[in-house]
């Protein structure tokens, strides 16, 4: 099947299933099409059931199949297998939930096989991409959160590969051992507007392949960004005198935060639930809202997004007893207004007393991003993503649209 084939077959199948933008029920069709999975006859649910009993999504998961799809939980032969799966993953807010499931579906108890596991799972990640592509609106965070598990799972008990001595070009640098896939690294050579992403652990390298590509490639201006300002400090001592190694915030504060500065309208500290109950409008107080408050100007500032929606507030919270909710439609309204307000207040220039409305440093980050920056004078950026996880979307935002320089992407 050629690639597209492959397209024509997973539009079939969104149409098909209703899994459509104009359908309210998308999400419950994607679950109820993986639900059509094939099991073995030998897969026991009450098995199942026991295999998850850890997650701490699986009593929503339960939850939502019981109540919103009830034949696949009370089907005859008991509570279907994958529809349970699905769930937990589109209920999923990190790589560590997806992770958990995994670690729960590798139990003996659970007898369906890891190789059907990956290949739903894969299956469910094609399907969520579709969907962004065709403007369903979910999130993509589900999508990257499958794809990295299963990418960490497949290349877990990789062989080690023959190494290969390679000199330093600048005087005092010891000669270090290149993998035959560094060496692959250092032959690449550089073309506008390409991506280069390296994958590997921590410890196999990475800053050493980078350093070594910057040394073959002397001739050449590099920018290596990282969000961690010890992690620059200690780059600047390692790479060659062509590289320049600066934090993301660093940059911003040179464009941005200098001006909140000189007026005295920087907060030197993270925006905190205590700054904002403060300026909470009368009657929407409390600790629970000023925390929803911050975690959506959080998830805002780290997106790609321009303006601040409804769909930056947090889907779950907790409670005054410490238990997980949902977050009710009237809340994410209150949420969102007052995050705006807020965001507002931050942007003025002019002299404030309240602390919640002073400029962050991830909030003049994001004002940089909106400026859409160039970054012209460089042939090449090196972008340590392990480093800037939390802000991935805005970073991607600055880097990849508006320079014509090689990107290399470092996880």
């Amino acid at each position: 099947m050629n690639e597209e084939q492959a397209v024509s077959k997973v539009d079939g199948i969104l149409s098909n299933c209703g899994i459509e933008k104009e359908s309210d029920l998308c999400v419950l069709n994607l679950i109820r099409y993986t639900a059509t999975t094939k099991c073995s006859p030998s897969v026991d649910p009450e098995r199942v059931l026991w295999s998850l009993r850890d997650h701490p999504l699986l009593p929503e998961a339960e939850a939502c199949v019981r109540q919103h799809l009830p034949d696949l939980y009370t089907a005859a032969g008991g509570v279907n297998v994958w529809a349970l799966v699905a769930a937990v993953v589109l209920l999923s807010s990190s790589v560590n939930d997806i992770q958990q499931l995994l670690f729960c579906l590798r139990r003996p108890s659970f007898t369906v096989t890891m190789p059907d596991v990956t290949e739903t799972l894969y299956c469910i990640a094609v399907l969520l991409y579709a969907m962004r592509e065709k403007g369903i609106n979910i999130s993509n965070r589900i999508h990257y959160n499958i794809f990295y598990c299963l990418y960490l799972q497949e290349n877990s008990c990789t062989q080690a590969t023959k190494v290969k001595e390679e000199p330093s070009v600048w005087p005092g640098k010891k000669t270090i051992q290149l993998t035959h896939e560094q060496q692959l690294i250092l032959n690449h050579k550089m073309e506008p507007l390409q991506v280069v992403k390296i994958m590997a652990f921590a410890g196999t390298g990475k800053t050493s392949t980078l350093v070594k590509y910057a040394e073959k490639w002397s001739q050449s201006r590099f920018l290596y960004v990282t969000f961690n300002k010890s992690i620059a400090k200690q780059a600047e001592r390692v790479f060659p005198s062509n590289v320049i190694c600066k934090t993301f915030h660093s940059m911003a504060y040179g464009h941005i935060g200098r001006k909140y500065q000189s007026k005295k309208k920087l907060n030197l500290f993270k925006l905190t639930p205590f700054m904002v109950n403060s300026v909470l409008a009368e009657g929407k107080g409390g600790f629970i809202r000023a925390k929803l408050v911050c975690k959506t100007l959080e998830n805002f500032f780290a997106s790609a997004d321009e303006e601040l929606t409804i769909d930056h507030v947090p889907i779950w919270c907790k409670n005054s007893q410490g238990q997980r909710v949902m977050v009710e439609q009237s809340e994410k309204l209150n949420g969102v207004l007052e995050a705006s307000r807020l965001w507002d207040n931050m942007r003025k220039l002019g002299e404030c007393t309240e602390e919640a409305y002073q400029m962050t440093h991830d909030g003049y980050l994001k004002l940089w991003q909106l400026s859409k920056p160039l970054l012209a004078s460089f042939d090449a950026i090196f972008v340590d993503e392990a480093q800037v996880r939390a802000m991935e979307r805005t970073v991607e935002n600055i880097v990849l649209p508006r320079h014509e320089a090689l990107l290399f992407l470092v996880f």
